[in-house]
């Protein structure tokens, strides 16, 4: 039986004080997800200390318990011959009890197996529903956007936890560890201080510059993290600079056309901010799209055309940009069945509505197509701005019924 909320919340704080100091606030984060998020979800967390890791695992359970959430564990060992077995047993073990850890072995999720998985998202979401938290290593992680991009676009969170006095990586981890707020979800507000991550950037520029000769796939994640955090600063100098000068000329290096596409786009999203709407809009049309199409990459390309109908919009081209939310973003949500972009695209759809005056029909977007999205994923800040959007259309409905009951001045 489930505790009151109040004994649920003492729990989660008296267990998190007992971790040590770098597990306090992912442990927060991953609990509050686990407990009060949707009933599928798949979560990320990096622990490359097996001490750490089984310490954390054992508070997190320990708290589901308390909110009557029984959990079970599935170890990926020798006995789990490949990714269609690893399915039949998360389908078993979801059946069983709603939160399942899978215990990670290094190694075993490489590339061909996260692209296997990557094609059974679907059948996994509809039939393991249960909050399955896979306890990976850093490298099994740094291989999931770019072997399963659109199962990590499905991912709840990415957590790091790391023993108080540092990282202890297993030789078959190595230097990737180093690096633990490396895959920090990029779509989440970066709850570190401004000191803690300006630290952060001291501490991957040290780390860069000490490794020169580390392998390229473990400078990865510090290089996205670094401009991530520079932009998150306020530098945006600095981090146009970083995409420019470091990361963009790395991933042309590696050949990879696709980080060179995201990387591009972060460009064109601050050349936007300062009003370059022009060189913004080239920059997606020439520079990104493209590649996109040609890798066929659909989710990419959708957030592409996204971004281009943004420029068209604040050009005041609000026929074409409503063409491309209707017509290139919305039905490649609704394929990949990506409930949150598919409710963003309606709320950017009604963004367009009220800017033409369809106030009723982008009141009933709101409220009908976004709002409830929204509280069922338990996503607090986007309800709140819904919300306000909501109660700014009912004010603009108000004054438009006032305005039509005014006398006539006479003549």
């Amino acid at each position: 039986m489930a505790g009151s909320a109040f004994s649920i919340e003492q729990a989660r704080l008296a267990e998190a004080r007992h971790l040590p100091g770098p597990c306090h606030d992912d442990f927060l984060r991953l609990t509050r997800s686990l407990i009060h998020g949707p009933p599928f979800q798949w979560l990320l967390v990096d622990a490359p200390d097996e001490g750490v890791r089984r310490q954390v695992m054992a508070a997190v359970d320990t708290v589901l318990h308390r909110a009557g959430l029984a959990t079970n564990r599935l170890p990926l060992s020798d006995k789990i011959l490949d990714v269609a077995m690893l399915e039949e047993r998360l389908v078993n073990n979801a059946r069983r009890d709603p939160v399942v850890h899978v215990i990670g072995r290094v190694g075993w999720l490489d590339g061909a197996r996260w692209e296997a998985l990557n094609l059974r998202r679907e059948r996994l979401a509809a039939e393991a529903r249960a909050r399955l938290v896979f306890w990976l290593d850093g490298e099994a992680i740094a291989l999931a956007p770019r072997h399963a991009p659109d199962l990590w676009a499905w991912r709840g969170g990415v957590y790091a936890f790391l023993p108080a006095a540092g990282p202890t990586p297993s030789p078959a981890v190595g230097e990737a560890s180093l690096s633990p707020g490396a895959f920090r979800d990029a779509w989440e507000a970066d709850n570190r201080s401004m000191a803690e991550r300006s630290r952060r950037v001291v501490a991957i520029r040290t780390w860069l510059e000490g490794h020169p000769d580390a392998h390229e796939e473990l400078k990865l994640a510090p290089l996205d993290e670094l401009g991530r955090l520079l932009a998150s600063l306020g530098d945006q100098d600095e981090a146009l600079a970083h995409w420019c000068d470091v990361e963009l000329p790395f991933h042309r290096r590696r050949g990879d056309a696709r980080a060179g596409a995201i990387t591009m786009g972060k460009i064109a999203d601050v050349l936007q901010g300062r009003g370059q709407l022009e060189e913004a809009l080239r920059i997606r049309q020439e520079e990104q799209l493209p590649v996109f199409e040609r890798l066929g990459d659909g989710r990419e390309k959708a957030l592409t055309m996204g971004k281009i109908a943004d420029v068209l919009q604040a050009r005041g081209q609000l026929d074409e940009a409503l063409r491309i939310r209707q017509e290139d973003e919305l039905p490649v949500y609704e394929r990949l069945g990506d409930v949150r972009a598919k409710a963003l695209t309606m709320g950017q759809i009604a963004d367009v509505l009220q800017a033409r005056g369809q106030l009723d029909e982008a009141l009933r977007i709101r409220q009908e197509e976004e709002l409830p999205v929204y509280e069922r994923l338990g996503d607090v800040r986007l309800k709140a701005v819904t919300m306000g959007k909501i109660a700014d259309v009912l004010q603009a409905l108000e004054e438009e019924k006032a305005t039509l009951r005014l006398p006539e001045s006479p003549t």
